[in-house]
């Protein structure tokens, strides 16, 4: 026996060839393709609760206004009220309807919707993110009316939805929300990349939803951090 034999062991140690390590790649790319290919459809979440109220973001264009009425008033879902958000308005109008929450309300009501089924909570300006502070303004309010409230659907613009959820889930973690994603005009998700106004609208909520998951910090509930957010 020798001292090498004491102290050390031979073994077979298999390595990757070239040619796997090709395979490998291309499996990984194709998988990362597919994948980002899909992204607007997970973005566009659609899996709605069912409760007695309906939130619907105002900012929204009148295709997604008139794809909220309906949900509200199909007789399978069991809506009480409907809740409009929104804040500056900075479009059309704004003269005559400051913020988003009351330009929607007024919609549905000229659409047929009874005013006593309507809230309009406007969204004050903010440095905040604004989704997240029409929450708060939305909690505030059934805090103030004295509503317990388990369950609350959001109305939102296709890829902007599954941000929306996680938004509204930290501002009201006490309640279940649900949320509906409306079809976007000018492109279609399954094929979002095949026009600029899909590629643009997609990656750009790509790149806010990984910064809202990652780094978004909403403050102390009443404090000045969740009301105005930090510059």
């Amino acid at each position: 026996m020798t001292v090498r034999s004491i102290f050390f062991k031979r073994h077979t140690l298999w390595l990757p060839t070239i040619w796997f390590l090709v395979m490998l790649l291309l499996v990984l790319s194709l998988t990362l393709l597919l994948g980002f290919r899909g992204i607007a459809c997970f973005l566009a979440q659609t899996s709605p609760n069912h409760g007695e109220y309906l939130v619907v973001e105002g900012w929204q264009g009148e295709q997604g206004l008139q794809q909220a009425l309906l949900v509200f008033n199909d007789p399978k879902n069991n809506y009480k009220y409907l809740i409009t958000t929104g804040g500056p308005n900075t479009q059309w109008g704004g003269e005559v309807w400051p913020n988003y929450a009351d330009k929607s309300a007024n919609y549905f009501v000229s659409h047929g919707l009874v005013a006593e089924k309507l809230v309009s909570i406007p969204t004050p300006a903010s440095a905040q993110n604004r989704t997240y502070l029409s929450a708060v303004m939305v909690r505030d309010w059934f805090a103030q009316q004295s509503i317990n409230v388990n369950e609350l659907d959001v109305f939102t613009q296709g890829v902007h939805a599954r941000r929306t959820r996680f938004l509204y889930e930290l501002a009201l973690p006490a309640s279940s929300i649900g949320v509906y994603a409306n079809e976007p005009e000018g492109y279609q998700l399954p094929i979002w990349w095949k026009n600029s106004q899909g590629a643009k609208t997609v990656l750009t909520e790509v790149i806010g939803f990984i910064w809202t998951v990652c780094f978004f910090e909403p403050g102390t509930v009443g404090s000045h951090q969740e009301r105005w957010g930090r510059y």
